[in-house]
């Protein structure tokens, strides 16, 4: 155990986040070399967790630094072996050694070019992974928008449906109305018509005042008729937001009626 805590830290955390199972960096079936299942990952979480930082550069400046090598993935999964560094041979860590500065300068060049190179991939599968997410809310507004017009215009059905059952309604009591204040008078000069002369003029003045009185009824409750027939044709009015140009989601379909 003394002879443990010699081996560099950059070594002991490695070895520490390879044997806890995490599922961005990982060993190979038979733990002779590791592989860097998700370098997005690796950065934002286990990076800072072991080491404190975010910089996957350095990372793997380290991994030069003790002479690992990177291997050629058919995955294209950055694969690294090191001779001594095996899964379940842990004393092994104390042979390995820092290069020296020479090996470290011409392996870093070469590293910088893969890492520049990985770089923009990592950016570009972020970009692509941001794009995807925007448009899957834009189809879902799509979708909310679509679903909101099918609502309002099975409401305006509704509602219309109300109109037109309440204006045929009207409708209906209005003519009782009048058939009432027709068949009314009818009778009332009948009744005159039998009466004696003089009586019957006397009687028709007096009819003449209703008469009149039930024409002003009947003339008020047809101005009120139009007024009512003409809220009705405004309320049939109804506006769509314009969506020309918009793409709805795939696989939808708006009903109408």
């Amino acid at each position: 155990m003394e002879d443990i805590k010699q081996v560099p830290s950059f070594l002991i955390k490695l070895y520490e986040i390879l044997e806890s199972e995490q599922a961005a960096i990982c060993w190979n079936k038979e733990g002779t070399t590791f592989q860097i299942q998700d370098p997005e990952l690796l950065t934002d979480q286990i990076l800072p967790q072991y080491f404190k930082h975010r910089n996957y550069q350095s990372f793997l400046r380290q991994l030069n630094m003790y002479g690992f090598k990177k291997l050629k993935n058919k995955q294209g999964k950055n694969e690294f072996v090191h001779q001594q560094f095996r899964r379940g041979v842990k004393n092994n860590l104390l042979k390995i050694k820092r290069r020296n500065q020479e090996d470290i300068k011409q392996s870093l060049e070469t590293l910088t070019k893969e890492f520049q190179s990985e770089s923009y991939l990592i950016e570009h599968e972020k970009m692509r992974r941001q794009l995807m997410q925007m448009q899957q809310e834009q189809q879902r507004i799509l979708y909310e928008i679509r679903f909101q017009m099918d609502r309002n215009r099975k409401l305006q059905r509704e509602t219309q449906d109300i109109i037109d059952v309440s204006y045929y309604k009207l409708m209906q009591k209005i003519n009782q109305m009048k058939n009432y204040s027709v068949a009314k008078l009818n009778k009332l000069v009948l009744i005159i018509q039998k009466l004696p002369q003089d009586a019957q003029i006397s009687k028709m003045a007096m009819l003449k005042d209703k008469i009149l009185r039930k024409l002003e009824t009947i003339e008020q409750d047809n101005c009120q008729l139009k007024d009512i027939s003409f809220d009705k044709q405004e309320s049939n009015s109804y506006y769509e937001p314009n969506l020309t140009g918009v793409r709805s989601p795939a696989g939808y379909s708006p009903k109408t009626k």
